[in-house]
């Protein structure tokens, strides 16, 4: 099975989680990069608003990978603008498989999920398993038993 891993990483706590995954799963990672200038301010009230935000093209074609790992951080308690963008330009997605990675300081993480599911399965896509990684937890590099458990799910 071929997996993609598509990170947007903020501070880096979601990219050292997503870094790791992607080494469990010999999965590609791509990093989701804001275009022009960004600040917290303006991207916090865009995810709070549901906005998008421009993005590098990452080359968001799913055509030859299998299963799709969306990993994001949480923004007010909402999907940052970023990451957003990348979700509505994905492509060749019907049929394949996909999970989520949270990574977040705080709390939103069910929110957040509930909506990636909700824009990927009306892309027709069929939702895996998800996890949830705290701040302090990369912080502390405690996180790998979940990890683990969330890899297990996505090869099994």
């Amino acid at each position: 099975m071929k997996i993609l891993i598509a990170c947007y990483s903020w501070k880096g706590h979601t990219r050292t989680v997503a870094q790791a995954l992607a080494k469990k799963l010999g999965a590609s990672l791509v990093d989701i990069e804001p275009q022009g200038s960004t600040s917290p301010v303006s991207g916090g009230i865009k995810a709070l608003l549901g906005l998008k935000g421009n993005i590098r093209s990452v080359g968001p074609d799913t055509k030859d990978f299998d299963h799709l790992v969306i990993a994001t951080p949480v923004w007010s308690h909402n999907i940052p603008p970023y990451t957003r963008q990348y979700l509505s330009e994905l492509s060749n997605s019907p049929g394949k498989k996909f999970s989520v990675l949270i990574e977040m300081g705080g709390s939103g993480a069910e929110r957040v999920t509930a909506i990636i599911r909700k824009m990927m399965e009306a892309k027709g896509m069929e939702f895996v398993a998800s996890a949830v990684t705290l701040e302090k937890e990369v912080d502390a590099n405690q996180f790998d038993t979940k990890l683990t458990e969330f890899a297990e799910k996505i090869q099994s």
